[in-house]
């Protein structure tokens, strides 16, 4: 045999053991339920996604053996779940041999989008065209990269959703063909679409007929604003619905609003009629509960919507009670139903209902913080405690010390709109170089008077001790001390989203004034503004100042009750509490009055992912302690972030340049949390 003779045979044994090899790898078996069901011809990739849909399937039947019925239904299912990955020719057949139902699949190539036409058009923009041609595969997969895979029912659902496109940009009779797929490379398939326009529709004169609610002037702005826009019926829709909610706003329950309009071949000016009838004012006699409602439920929503009882009914008012009814965590879901006086008169009754969820919870949370590092703890939960409506917290955590706390919350304190909420907690926290240990109640009394503005008032003792071995007298200030104090906040907030705002603004003042042992005033302030230029660009902004006032100077406050400045929430090139004087061993001291000034620029770069640009200011002063006086000696940062948007708000790292560092200083920081900086 020659070598040349011998190389070839060896090469021919190799090849053909690793096809065998491949094709081995390739018969996947999955088992369940004493159900065996064995594919053959998955490769690798769509095997990671067709795994889970068989044993889904499997989960959902009685099945105890493979059936023909069943072997069916999975060949169904994983080719849908290949034609969803892209695999365009994919087919799957199916049988049943030695008692195991048996797929076999032909996966065919996996093809993705390319490029994307459309003909007959010049009012839509390359971008408009593959968001909405695009947006039922993006739906179902969260973010869409450069591989789109080539699904088509779901493109010719996003053709569907251009074809609306174009009628809401007045191209009433805009017809979009079902889509033409050309193949263009290998793995890659061009989309053609040709559209149809015809001739668009704009407003005419719109005009409203009959009274109008109260303060009409932005509704007649909006209104004679729509000429030579773009129509739709959807537009006319949403203006008649704000013309509706204005009325039933100021009382008018029955308020009807009705629109005509002529729609013309040819396109052109349309002109639009509102007719608006008001109707009487209608007050609310009372409440009614579902009886089948707790005791404590039934409760809760009464005092809730107390309030409302023999006022105008307003619809937006009925809105802030029904959230905080839902706030107490008593009803899972709340249904109200405002029903006419039967003889007449323009009165209301309020049919509440809802259903209760469970009574007991049980909570674990951890995380990290800059400043405290390592957090974990647990928290039980009893709302709804003794039929009453009252809610009891018990919680344990770790955070740079133990922290134990009991907590009852009456979000009706005497049947009424107020909430009490009243906690005793234990803590022992070691921060730098000195521990601190406090047992303390507090009481406060709260209300959200309005859908924008909110207040409360709370009292608090608490007996504290301070200790450290480094720390000189006038450093720590007193070790062993009772404190008495008072306190209120009032705030305004215009935010779209108290935890993920994009535009609006809010402001905070609050007070403090402790007593006993130790005697202080307190003021803080907090102003931020927030504005976004496009969907995924925003700007914000803030400004806060704390002072606090103390008769015996400030060495004779304890250290924990000054302010301090630096951190993720104020300057941000310094680390937490880390701006103005410190100790020889590097504890922060703090002083009497704080300002700090925030501008922060983010743009969202992939779906719930921003990227950040921040510039900080403030200042940190022993000498003042008036919070209206004018700053000195201000410090800077410069900065980058990213925040990642989760239901409880941000995760956010910042990391803050110090753009001129003085002696010991550091050249920036870092800093991980929850949450927004303001």
């Amino acid at each position: 045999m020659t070598l040349r003779v011998f190389i070839t045979a060896v090469l021919f044994c190799f090849c053909s053991s690793a096809a065998v090899a491949r094709k081995a790898d390739m018969s996947r078996t999955v088992e369940q339920n004493g159900v065996r069901v064995r594919v053959e011809g998955a490769s690798d990739t769509p095997w990671k996604t067709l795994r889970p849909v068989i044993e889904l399937q499997l989960s959902l039947g009685k099945d105890t053996t493979a059936t023909p019925p069943l072997a069916d239904d999975m060949a169904f299912f994983v080719q849908k779940e290949y034609r969803r990955m892209g695999y365009r020719s994919a087919a799957v057949d199916w049988n049943i041999a030695g008692g195991v139902a048996v797929l076999t699949a032909v996966e065919g190539e996996r093809e993705k989008v390319g490029d994307i036409k459309a003909d007959g058009t010049d009012a839509l923009t390359k971008e408009e065209l593959h968001d909405y041609l695009l947006r039922p595969t993006k739906e179902r997969l969260g973010r869409l990269g450069n591989d789109v895979p080539l699904v088509e029912q779901e493109i010719e659902d996003g053709a569907g959703l251009v074809q609306r496109l174009l009628q809401s940009k007045g191209y009433l009779s805009a017809i979009v063909d079902p889509p033409v797929f050309v193949r263009a490379s290998a793995g890659r398939t061009d989309i053609r679409l040709v559209v149809h326009e015809g001739p668009q529709s704009l407003f005419g004169v719109v005009t409203i007929r009959g009274a109008l609610p109260p303060k009409p002037e932005d509704l007649l702005k909006e209104a004679n604003a729509r000429r030579g826009q773009p129509f739709s019926e959807v537009k006319v829709e949403e203006l008649r619905g704000k013309l509706t909610t204005a009325a039933q706003t100021a009382g008018h329950f029955n308020a009807k609003v009705t629109s005509a309009f002529q729609l013309r071949p040819r396109g052109g000016e349309i002109p639009v009629t509102l007719d608006v009838t008001l109707g009487p004012v209608y007050t609310v006699s009372g409440v009614d509960t579902a009886p089948e409602l707790s005791r404590g439920s039934r409760r809760v929503i009464q005092s809730g919507f107390h309030p409302a009882e023999g006022r105008v009914w307003s619809t937006s008012a009925l809105d802030l009670m029904q959230r905080r009814v839902m706030d107490t965590g008593i009803l899972t879901r709340l249904d109200v139903e405002p029903v006419a006086d039967p003889g007449g008169k323009a009165e209301l009754r309020l049919r509440v209902s809802g259903h209760e969820g469970p009574r007991r919870t049980l909570g674990v949370f951890g995380g990290y913080e800059t400043l405290k590092g390592p957090i974990i703890g647990a928290e039980y939960r009893y709302v709804n405690i003794w039929n009453t409506g009252d809610t009891l917290r018990l919680k344990a955590s770790y955070e740079a010390g133990f922290e134990g706390s009991v907590r009852l919350i009456d979000p009706a304190i005497f049947n009424s709109a107020y909430a009490l909420d009243t906690e005793l907690s234990a803590q022992t926290i070691s921060l730098y170089d000195y521990t601190h240990n406090s047992l303390k109640l507090r009481s406060a009394l709260s209300r959200q008077f309005t859908r924008r503005f909110a207040a409360s008032a709370w009292f608090l003792v608490s007996a504290d001790t301070a200790t450290s071995g480094i720390l000189t007298d006038e450093e720590l200030g007193p070790r062993d001390y009772n404190t008495m104090a008072v306190g209120g906040t009032a705030s305004i907030d215009h935010r779209d989203n108290p935890l993920l705002p994009h535009r609006g603004w809010m402001t905070s003042l609050g007070f403090e004034a402790g007593m006993a042992d130790i005697n202080y005033f307190r003021t803080d302030f907090r102003a931020s503004w927030y504005y976004p230029f496009s969907k995924k660009f925003r700007v914000a902004a803030n400004l806060q100042a704390s002072a606090i006032s103390a008769p015996d100077g400030v060495e004779r406050l304890p250290i924990d009750s000054r302010v301090f400045n630096g951190g993720a929430s104020t300057v941000r090139s310094f680390a937490e509490k880390e701006l103005g004087p410190m100790s020889v061993s590097g504890t922060p001291l703090g002083g009497t009055l704080m300002h700090a000034a925030n501008l922060e620029f983010s743009y969202e770069v992939i779906d719930n992912l921003e990227i950040a640009v921040f510039a900080d200011a403030g200042s940190l002063t022993r000498d003042e302690d008036n919070l209206f006086a004018m700053p000195d000696d201000l410090r800077y940062a410069v900065g980058i972030g990213l925040r990642y948007a989760l239901p409880v708000g941000p995760l956010r790292v910042d990391y803050g340049f110090n753009p001129s560092p003085r002696g010991g200083e550091a050249s920036g920081a870092l800093h991980v949390t929850f949450g927004f900086a303001f």
